[in-house]
């Protein structure tokens, strides 16, 4: 991949190229729930870097390590933001954890290009100066097999990032499945944290793959058989933000350049994104 290692490390980090009604964490209605998602004259790529833009997000079909043992065939579809997936046929070969891909869905800037690639992306917000971040993701992804669902995001210590890995990295893995359960086991001494109503496994790491000076590693807790996370969350980015800038992982000064999710898939499979927005400053939760 473009950012490191395509096996999983001890944080469970891989190879990466960045590029109904639901409850909130609360227990709150969510709002907003999209209950038509369907893949019915949906947009396709079976292209490894296939992409197309919905408003101010990308959607990629990121198949960085398509030549690993194991890889199969991958095909990205897309309606909306709120409504994707893909179909995928990855097996988990030697060398065991060996990451294929990360599809996912960007807001801002991604590794390896400078700049942004979508100009509607309405990010590069400086800490300080962050008033509301807010996101939402609700999936139906495999209950077997080895896939990170998550949440990527960065900082930079500029409002135009090059296109090096970030100074920061915030990495929220909102599901996880594994059916070895080594990342349950390999995370199950980590610190707790609680924010804004939902309690993560927290670890923290300097100069990674991803990050120059800080990535910090989130894990949804809550484990069902090999799922260790939740399928559905609404969270308040911010206070997590907030948390990390008392924590000085963060800086006030940085800039929030960028929001990803997607799933980064070992073995499997089959995923759907059924409801997804994110809501920064002045914009409304929901789509």
């Amino acid at each position: 991949g473009d950012g490191g290692s395509s096996t999983m490390d001890a944080g469970g980090d891989a190879g990466r190229s960045d590029a109904g009604s639901g409850q909130d964490a609360s227990g709150n209605d969510a709002g907003n729930t999209n209950t038509s998602c369907s893949k019915s004259g949906a947009w396709t790529t079976t292209a490894q870097y296939g992409t197309r833009n919905y408003g101010k997000y990308t959607l990629r079909n990121n198949f960085w390590n398509q030549g690993a043992s194991g890889a199969g065939s991958q095909t990205l579809w897309g309606n909306s933001e709120r409504c994707w997936g893909v179909d995928s046929n990855h097996s988990d070969n030697a060398p065991k954890g060996t990451v294929k891909s990360y599809p996912n869905l960007q807001r801002g800037w991604g590794i390896g290009a400078a700049g942004f690639p979508n100009s509607q992306h309405g990010l590069a917000i400086q800490v300080s100066q962050l008033s509301k971040a807010k996101i939402r993701w609700r999936m139906q992804a495999p209950t077997s097999g080895r896939t990170w669902a998550l949440w990527d995001i960065y900082f930079h210590e500029s409002a135009n990032p090059g296109a090096d890995k970030a100074p920061v990295n915030l990495m929220i893995q909102q599901r996880i499945v594994d059916s070895d359960r080594w990342m349950q086991q390999d995370s199950a001494s980590w610190p707790k944290v609680t924010i804004a109503g939902v309690t993560f496994r927290e670890k923290r790491e300097t100069n990674t793959v991803s990050s120059t000076r800080a990535r910090i590693q989130l894990y949804v807790d809550g484990e069902s058989g090999s799922v260790l996370g939740r399928d559905d969350m609404t969270l308040d980015l911010k206070a997590v933000i907030d948390h990390y800038v008392q924590a000085n992982q963060i800086r006030a000064s940085d800039y929030l350049t960028s929001i990803q999710a997607g799933y980064e898939i070992v073995s499997g499979g089959t995923y759907q994104t059924s409801e997804f927005w994110t809501a920064v400053q002045g914009e409304p939760d929901g789509p």
